[in-house]
């Protein structure tokens, strides 16, 4: 009789071992759960640089079937969207892709909670379904070129939020706002790579086109 008492004290953990192994628990949680809310942050970068990326080469593929050049640079009656390049239109851009991308899903940013997503070209219809910029003033036609081609939408101009038609001088600072990306934003080029970049980095790259003036559709 006594003996089994003996055995259940022993296998039974005692009020120190059971407070050591809480504590234990929520040392673990505080190293784990920071770590996975990173991971999980860098899986949205990842993301929406695919997304990009391929916006980048439907762009660079619609040009090589359209004389080197883009949407906007295309009249209508050839597939494109140059009557429609002074208005606010951005979707039409975008539209003009549906030969080369199979969904417009990728113009949509996961972290966009403002927008809903298009499942359909036909559901495609306003500004609101997008994430992304264009860049109207990107050149297809130099492969070394650094012009912007499109990019997230959290923009700002001397620190106001930028939408509709922006032109964007010397003597504008470009940067973004904390609703996509905490304060950092995606771009793509015309050579068809995407970057990640901070404010400061994006206006360097401001500072790398040739052109005085880059002009960009903002939904």
């Amino acid at each position: 009789m006594n003996g089994r008492l003996s055995n259940q004290r022993t296998l039974g953990l005692t009020l120190v071992e059971v407070l050591i192994s809480i504590a234990a628990v929520v040392v673990l949680a505080g190293i784990l759960l920071p770590a996975l809310a990173k991971s999980k942050t860098r899986g949205n970068y990842v993301t929406c640089i695919s997304n990009i990326r391929q916006l980048g080469l439907a762009m660079r593929m619609f040009s090589q079937d359209h004389e080197d050049k883009f949407p906007w640079a295309t009249s209508v009656t050839n597939g494109g969207t140059l009557e429609y390049s002074t208005t606010t239109n951005v979707f039409l851009h975008y539209l003009a892709l549906s030969n080369e991308l199979s969904s417009p899903k990728v113009l949509h940013c996961s972290k966009d909670t403002q927008r809903p997503r298009a499942s359909s070209w036909e559901q495609l219809t306003h500004i609101s379904f997008l994430s992304y910029f264009a860049g109207l003033d990107a050149d297809s036609t130099n492969p070394n070129s650094q012009s912007i081609l499109c990019g997230d939408r959290n923009m700002t101009t001397n620190g106001r939020p930028a939408i509709g038609l922006v032109r964007f001088t010397t003597n504008l600072l470009a940067g973004w706002t904390g609703t996509l990306h905490a304060n950092v934003g995606t771009i793509g080029l015309s050579d068809g790579s995407a970057q990640y970049v901070s404010s400061r980095a994006f206006n360097l790259q401001f500072a790398a086109v040739t052109n005085a003036i880059v002009q960009l559709a903002i939904p």
